[in-house]
């Protein structure tokens, strides 16, 4: 099968290599849809370093089920499935918590968040488990059903974890694939006013095009005034999904007495200046998100087999496999938001 393996920074090559073999519980996935995360390029550029040469990325995977195992009784071939890349053991005490995304015993698919990281989406082939596997709605394209992953993660933030609540006014920082994942369940799940800030106009057209009620370019005005200027007393819920320092820092400069602010989207060491004594007389609640569960991914799944939300919309480019190059090129264009590869 065909196979694009990174062998190194900013070494990815076209391979053919073996179609992956099965084992008794597992099946075969022919890859329909991949999109490519922001943690796959930085694996790429060599910003993400806990992974060792030579890996097959991608793991936001939708497909069809080419081939199962012996004591596979649930799937059939031809079933159209949707991957979550999450394996864990459901016996060590994070998975006992409900917390299995933390896995002691972890594996993780074409991703990143465990030790042991499995071949990826970036191939025509695919081989997991059947505890990874959900139906795909036959509602929902191959594209939008490989975007249920970010979209679980998304609501897990939005929904579970900052506990949106009917009529609240939302700031999401980033108009990027995971802001406006983020931007459409704030819409879906009846948020007041939905304010997106960025620096890049193709992208906030975007979210203006998802619903948002509001959006800001930050490089052309002060974005707390602008944000400040709509909402006077403060917004309820701030999302911090621009994966920058500077946005963190802004998150904490838009919230007023009970905000609840989401560090959802930086993921590079760094640090910024917060006051305790401020978090703690406006009672600032805090809060991150990572990775995705079961509950969610079914939770998102969902809300895309009944028309509330649609990931697909945020695709921006798609290439073929033969056209990795371009695709990865593809990340680093300004209006990008996702970019999708179909083997």
């Amino acid at each position: 099968m065909l196979a694009a393996v990174l062998e190194g920074v900013r070494q990815m090559e076209l391979k053919d290599v073996p179609v992956p073999g099965i084992k008794r519980n597992e099946v075969l996935v022919r890859v329909k849809a991949c999109g490519i995360c922001q943690t796959d390029y930085s694996a790429y550029t060599g910003r993400r370093t806990n992974w060792t040469p030579p890996i097959i990325l991608g793991h936001e995977i939708s497909g069809v089920v080419e081939d199962v195992g012996d004591e596979v009784d649930s799937w059939k071939l031809g079933d159209e499935v949707i991957l979550s890349p999450v394996i864990s053991c459901g016996e060590c005490d994070n998975c006992r918590l409900g917390l299995g995304h933390y896995c002691r015993n972890g594996k993780v698919i074409g991703g990143e968040g465990q030790k042991i990281v499995l071949p990826g989406g970036f191939a025509e082939y695919v081989a997991v488990p059947t505890s990874v596997l959900y139906k795909k709605p036959a509602n929902a394209t191959f594209e939008s059903a490989a975007l249920s992953e970010p979209l679980a993660g998304s609501y897990k933030g939005m929904i579970e974890y900052s506990n949106l609540r009917l009529g609240e006014d939302v700031v999401i920082i980033g108009a990027g694939a995971m802001g406006l994942l983020l931007l459409e369940l704030a819409v879906a799940g009846g948020a007041g006013n939905t304010i997106v800030i960025d620096v890049v106009d193709a992208r906030l057209k975007k979210a203006k095009e998802l619903g948002a009620t509001h959006t800001i370019n930050s490089k052309e005005v002060d974005p707390r005034e602008a944000v400040y200027d709509i909402i006077p007393n403060g917004p309820d819920i701030v999302f911090e999904a621009a994966g920058v320092l500077e946005a963190a820092k802004l998150s904490f400069g838009l919230t007023r007495r009970g905000t609840r602010v989401n560090m959802f989207g930086v993921i590079i060491p760094g640090e910024i200046p917060v006051s305790p004594a401020e978090i703690h007389f406006n009672e600032t609640r805090v809060d991150a998100s990572f990775s995705v569960n079961p509950r969610v991914m079914t939770k998102a799944i969902s809300l895309i087999e009944k028309g509330k939300v649609d990931p697909g919309k945020i695709v921006t480019h798609r290439f073929n496999l033969t056209e990795i190059d371009k695709a990865l090129e593809a990340m680093e264009l300004p209006d990008r938001i996702k970019v999708i590869i179909n083997p």
